[in-house]
């Protein structure tokens, strides 16, 4: 009785030890993709949108986290489009590049994401130099990326636990900040079977607003 005693207390550890270490598995870990700063300028002759990004390369919607790298986007619009753009920001000079599809111009380039109020862009176009002042969409009430995808994981805790396995999480989170009159997020969670199932969420509270399934 004594031995079948201490079997049974074994065996409780050894569950509790497995349960532990799916439990301890850290989804931050596994953001394969997280946009986590917006600026933005408006006016009647142009619009400007800087976001700070965080992607793995080469990018893959399979469920697999790969190596990330910090990237930086500027789109710009312009109501009378010029010829040509050359862009100066943060120490940065380039020119921009057409995408006719979209009539914008756009910028990628590395660098860690830009943390303040406001950044300063000038922008030459035919010769004409102007400087615009983007500012951050965030306040400090707006949740961080990995808050957003905490939400998201109390929202949906069945499916995300079904993924953990003891030391690893068989999937992979996009986590995007998104701007319309307020800041929101839009979570991913993709499997390696290439189904994703997506959240919008209230960016000040966490509250998830609808879901969606989809395919990569």
């Amino acid at each position: 009785m004594k031995r079948f005693f201490i079997a049974l207390v074994c065996a409780a550890v050894l569950i509790c030890q497995l349960a532990g270490c799916s439990a301890q598995v850290d989804l931050s870990e596994y953001i394969s993709e997280k946009r986590s700063e917006i600026y933005l300028y408006s006016d009647d002759d142009a619009e400007i949108k800087l976001y700070c990004v965080s992607r793995e390369q080469p990018y893959a919607a399979d469920g697999i986290c790969g190596d990330v790298c910090d990237i930086i986007e500027i789109y710009v619009t312009f109501a009378k489009t010029p010829a040509a753009v050359e862009i100066s920001v943060d120490g940065l000079h380039a020119d921009m590049n057409y995408e006719a599809v979209d009539k914008r111009f756009t910028l990628y380039y590395s660098a860690p994401p830009l943390q303040r109020d406001g950044v300063d862009i000038t922008l030459n176009c035919d010769g004409e130099q102007k400087i615009y002042r983007a500012l951050n969409v965030k306040d400090k009430g707006v949740l961080s990326c990995e808050q957003a995808v905490k939400c998201a994981y109390a929202y949906d805790k069945e499916l995300f636990d079904s993924l953990k396995t003891r030391r690893d999480f068989a999937g992979e989170i996009y986590v995007r900040l998104l701007y319309d009159d307020g800041c929101y997020y839009y979570v991913g969670l993709c499997d390696r079977n290439k189904n994703i199932t997506a959240y919008l969420l209230d960016g000040g509270i966490g509250k998830v607003i609808s879901t969606k399934k989809l395919s990569a």
